[in-house]
C-alpha cells in the first residue's frame, strides 16, 4: 500500500482528508472539514470529476502539481486582512527600531496582507529600507500578493500604496521590491530566499500542525534568525513549547522569544 493511502474502509471524503494530510503534515481541524468537504466537491466536479476518480489517478500517479496545490489550498485556511494582530505590527516596528534595515520573515502570510501590513507600517515610523519576504503553501496566495493590488484600506497611507481604479490601491514598485513573497512549505529541506532575518512572525499557521510537526516548525524558525533576532507567534502556537536557544519575553502579546546572542 503507498504510504499515503488511506484505509480502505473509510469513506471517499474520509480517505482524501487522511491523504492530504499526510502529504502536506498538516491536520484539518473537525469544525472546518464540513466546509473542506463542500469545497472539494466543487473543485474536483469542476474538472470534471468525482472523489473517486480522482484518487484513482491519485493511486496511479497522475495528479498533478497544480492540483495537489489546489488541494493544500482548499484545505488551509487564507482568512487574513490588512493590521489583522496590530499588537504584531506595533511590536515589530518597535524591535525594528536601531536596525538600519531589517530583515523579517512572514511565514505563512495568505494573500500578502501581512507583510504588506508591516511595510506600511514601518514606512509611516520612518524606516525607509527593509527586506520583507513573505512564504505560503499556496501558489494562487503567493500569485495575488505579488500583485500587490488590494481593495483599499484606512490602514495603508500614501506613503506605502497609490489609489487605483474600482476602489483598489496597489503598493509602489519601490516597496514591492522590498516586499517579496516565495511558494515554501517550511518543512521541506529547501532554504527559504531570505537568509538570516531579525525577525520572524507566524500568525495562526502554526494551527494547522500536529504538535510535534509544530514544534519541529518552531526550532526551524528559531534556527533561522540571527543571535538576538526575535520570534513572533500567535496565541496558543508556542503552548508548552521550549528551545534552549530561545527565551520567551515575559508578558509580551503577542508571544514573543528571544534567539540567544551566544549561539
Amino acid at each position: 500500500m503507498n504510504s499515503l493511502d488511506a484505509p480502505a474502509e473509510l469513506d471517499i471524503f474520509d480517505r482524501w482528508l487522511v491523504t492530504i494530510e499526510a502529504r502536506f503534515s498538516i491536520q484539518i481541524d473537525a469544525n472546518r472539514q464540513a466546509a473542506f468537504k463542500s469545497a472539494l466537491k466543487r473543485f474536483v466536479e469542476s474538472i470534471g470529476m468525482d472523489l473517486e476518480s480522482l484518487d484513482e489517478r491519485r493511486k496511479s500517479g497522475l495528479v498533478d502539481v497544480e492540483t495537489w496545490s489546489m488541494l493544500l489550498h482548499l484545505a488551509t485556511n487564507h482568512e487574513t486582512r490588512f493590521f489583522r494582530s496590530l499588537p504584531a505590527t506595533e511590536r515589530i516596528v518597535k524591535l525594528c527600531e536601531g536596525i538600519t534595515s531589517p530583515r523579517i520573515l512572514s511565514v505563512g502570510c495568505s494573500s500578502g496582507e501581512e507583510p504588506f501590513s508591516i511595510a506600511s507600517a514601518l514606512l509611516d515610523a520612518g524606516h525607509p529600507t527593509f527586506r520583507i519576504h513573505g512564504t505560503d503553501v499556496s501558489s494562487m496566495c503567493i500569485s495575488t500578493a505579488r500583485e500587490g493590488l488590494y481593495p483599499r484600506h484606512h490602514g495603508v497611507g500614501l506613503l506605502a500604496a497609490a489609489p487605483t481604479r474600482g476602489d483598489k490601491m496597489r503598493f509602489h514598485r519601490f516597496v514591492r521590491e522590498m516586499v517579496t513573497f516565495e511558494e515554501h512549505n517550511i518543512l521541506q529541506d529547501r532554504p527559504v530566499q531570505l537568509a538570516n532575518p531579525n525577525i520572524v512572525i507566524t500568525q495562526n499557521m502554526l494551527i494547522y500542525y500536529r504538535t510535534d510537526t509544530r514544534y519541529e516548525i518552531l526550532d526551524r524558525l528559531s534556527a533561522m534568525l540571527v543571535p538576538g533576532g526575535h520570534l513572533i507567534t500567535a496565541p496558543g502556537e508556542t503552548l508548552n513549547w521550549s528551545n534552549p536557544s530561545m527565551t520567551r519575553i515575559p508578558n509580551s502579546n503577542p508571544n514573543v522569544f528571544q534567539r540567544s546572542v551566544d549561539v
